[in-house]
């Protein structure tokens, strides 16, 4: 999956918690916040990497990037 937005990290990183099958309030209460400041968290419009990673080292998951110069 290529991703170029910090709205599509997000969105990857909510279908890798599908996946995982683990409940967003489990993950919720393992960051030590409430259910409402996990969706908020997911939803700002700065998601990061950092923010990403927080959240798939819990559901046993991690981001790889990769940087390359584009085609001409």
């Amino acid at each position: 999956m290529v991703i170029k937005t910090n709205q599509e990290l997000a969105q990857a990183v909510n279908g890798a918690i599908a996946e995982s099958g683990i409940k967003k309030y489990s993950i919720a209460e393992k960051m030590g916040i409430s259910r409402q400041a996990f969706t908020n968290f997911m939803n700002k419009s700065n998601f990061s990497i950092d923010d990403a990673n927080k959240i798939l080292s819990i559901i046993g998951y991690e981001t790889e990037t990769k940087i390359h110069k584009k085609d001409e």
